[in-house]
């Protein structure tokens, strides 16, 4: 009896330990473990991000191979995922996270899950050596696509997406951190971003691959402009297809007219494709309608891979800016406050992609008109009418300096100033017709792109606002100053403000409490509101220019590599 309870005690820690570290605890004999320690050494030292075909990771397999034997070399070359009798259960479940990638819009064969299933229940020390150092890469590349973003980073032109890979991953430390994780899977999902605007899209990816195994929806064939009241013969067809998109969401009865339902139907459509909202379906409709659901999923996992760029956790008050969907949204955690369309610049004036820190409110502004515009509008106008400059109550400056001496425009040769005039400032004074307005919103940056009022309200009523030269004009000014003004500090009110405004004077409102302000470009957004998937236009056509980084397929991307 004592001995069957020695056996029973004995049996009881295995079956603890296992549970506490996810490994067998058999002894495996030392020739066994010899070799297979033998087989990482001799791996480590011959170029394995090469030879295992891990060349996608996205950095120099020279500095990656430094990096592994580095981290190996620390535990004296012992495996991490594997002993003699096989994987860990930890190496299963870093597996099954793999496995789901593609519903996070990322590429599960970066990863080399075939070859790491081909190895999977192999004994041999040779293959051992492989799936362990397999790995340990995978999850390396894995934790540096959720956390950098996946494309690839050579592919990609600095100037339009100088936001990607600004943060570096160290990668030994998150595999410490994954290997003495107590929750593997749970430490690799926390790796995404975990805000509403990124996991809403990896919802709606979900959604539109089962729409694309089902086989999407039909196309609608070309025909005459269809207004309500109208019959046509590709009804039936137009139901299908709004039905399966779920922007009709009853069902109708069977006919040949356009109308009823189905005109609010396509009104919807319209809505979340930045259309017209007139229920017509023109040109613009119909092309939109036709849009493959094959091509709806690469915008959203576009789109998602620009979250990754992004802090993962973004908590706090904050405002967004999405240039390609023209809107304002002014958010405190996960909680929508303010929204509100905004003009963004022209394709020649393309507004930048950045985040920066709101700082100040400026009321009764001054326009500091910048050098392009001066020569390139000022100077023209000013030859065809010299009186041009006093109309719009534009001053001129000797310099740019604080204490600058203002000039008579009239002792300039307009005529042959041409890129001399960027020597002056060229300053509109505050007033109603003035260029910003009567506020602007500025978070300093290197691009001086800042938000402001605008005296053309006129154009806020087009679907495309891409009127500027590069900064923001926002729709409701008074409502986002007392947005940031009375969550700053309490005591604000449109009375107060309006009050500053009908002053004339230029007043500087500092914030106490700074807050980010993120410019994006998003193409594919869900509205927390109701959880509507809106799809805009590629308006400065960055979609394309990403996915050419993006979906390079499995093959090795020649990137030059510094030697650092």
């Amino acid at each position: 009896m004592t001995q069957n309870r020695y056996l029973f005690f004995f049996l009881a820690v295995l079956l603890f330990l296992f549970v506490l570290t996810g490994q067998p605890v058999m002894a495996a004999s030392p020739d066994s473990q010899d070799k297979l320690q033998q087989s990482l050494s001799q791996l480590l030292e011959n170029n394995p991000t090469t030879t295992l075909g891990f060349t996608t990771i996205q950095a120099d397999p020279s500095a990656v191979d430094r990096v592994l034997l580095s981290l190996y070399l620390k535990d004296n070359i012992r495996p991490y995922w594997v002993n003699t009798y096989g994987p860990y259960q930890k190496a299963e479940a870093l597996l099954s996270v793999l496995n789901t990638a593609e519903e996070d819009g990322l590429n599960p064969d970066h990863y080399r899950l075939i070859d790491i299933h081909n190895l999977w229940e192999s004994k041999k020390s040779e293959d051992l050596a492989r799936l362990d150092v397999m790995l340990t890469l995978a999850m390396g590349a894995y934790v540096t696509d959720m956390r950098e973003g996946r494309a690839v980073t050579c592919l990609l032109d600095p100037k339009l997406f100088a936001a990607a890979r600004d943060q570096k991953v160290d990668i030994i430390e998150v595999i410490r951190q994954g290997l003495s994780a107590p929750d593997l899977v749970q430490f690799l999902q926390q790796q995404a971003p975990q805000h509403f605007g990124y996991q809403s899209l990896k919802k709606i990816l979900v959604k539109y691959r089962k729409l694309e195994a089902r086989g999407g929806w039909p196309e609608i064939p070309a025909g005459k402009v269809l207004k309500p009241g109208m019959q046509d013969d590709r009804i039936n067809l137009l139901v299908k297809r709004l039905t399966i998109s779920g922007d009709l969401k009853t069902s109708v009865t069977p006919s040949n007219t356009y109308d009823g339902q189905l005109v609010d139907a396509i009104k919807h459509f319209q809505y979340r494709y930045n259309l017209e909202q007139d229920g017509i379906i023109g040109k613009q409709t119909m092309a939109a309608l036709n849009i493959p659901v094959q091509d709806h999923i690469r915008r959203i996992i576009i789109n998602m891979e620009r979250w990754r760029w992004l802090p993962h956790t973004l908590d706090g008050r904050r405002l967004l800016v999405n240039i390609a969907g023209f809107h304002l949204a002014g958010i405190r955690d996960e909680k929508l406050e303010i929204t509100m369309p905004v003009i963004v610049g022209k394709v020649y004036h393309k507004t930048p992609v950045f985040s920066h820190t709101m700082r100040y409110v400026e009321f009764n502004p001054y326009w500091n008109i910048p050098n392009s515009i001066a020569e390139n509008e000022m100077v023209p106008k000013m030859i065809k009418d010299p009186d041009y400059l006093q109309k719009e109550r534009i001053r001129i400056f000797d310099s740019w300096q604080e204490n600058a001496q203002e000039i008579n425009p009239a002792t300039i040769d307009w005529q042959t100033i041409g890129k001399g005039i960027r020597k002056y400032r060229l300053r509109q004074d505050s007033g109603p017709d003035n260029a910003l307005g009567t506020i602007k919103f500025m978070f300093p940056n290197n691009y001086n792109v800042y938000m402001h009022d605008t005296p053309a309200h006129s154009l806020f009523k087009r679907n495309n606002r891409s009127f500027s030269h590069g900064c923001i004009r926002v729709s409701r000014p008074r409502d986002l100053a007392l947005h940031i003004l009375d969550r700053d500090e309490h005591g604000w009110s449109k009375e107060r403000i309006d009050s500053l405004i009908k002053k004339g004077k230029r007043t500087v409102i500092p914030l106490k409490k700074p807050f980010p302000v993120h410019i994006l470009y998003r193409t594919v957004l869900v509205d927390p509101r109701d959880n509507t998937i809106h799809f805009y236009d590629d308006i400065y056509g960055r979609d394309t220019l990403l996915a050419q980084a993006l979906f390079t397929g499995n093959q090795p991307v020649q990137c030059r590599y510094s030697s650092e």
